[in-house]
């Protein structure tokens, strides 16, 4: 692996961990919420985003899965 694959390696890395970090986030919003008894508009939304940074991270891997030709595009 040459040092340009190594640093989008380590972008990808990086744009997995945010999305996981705002998953973490919204979760904990999640729980907050609901020992709050808060409306359901904002846990839906809570949990929208949760749902969209999956997805996200699911979007990332992939790219580097096919930068580690682990599978074919």
């Amino acid at each position: 692996m040459n040092n340009k694959e190594a640093d989008l390696i380590r972008k990808h890395i990086h744009d997995v961990r945010n999305p996981l970090n705002s998953i973490a986030l919204h979760a904990e919003l999640g729980n907050m919420l609901l020992e709050g008894q808060t409306s359901n508009d904002k846990l839906i939304n809570a949990f929208t985003v949760i749902l969209q940074q999956c997805r996200e991270c699911d979007r990332v891997l992939g790219e580097i899965r096919k930068l580690a030709n682990l599978e074919t595009p």
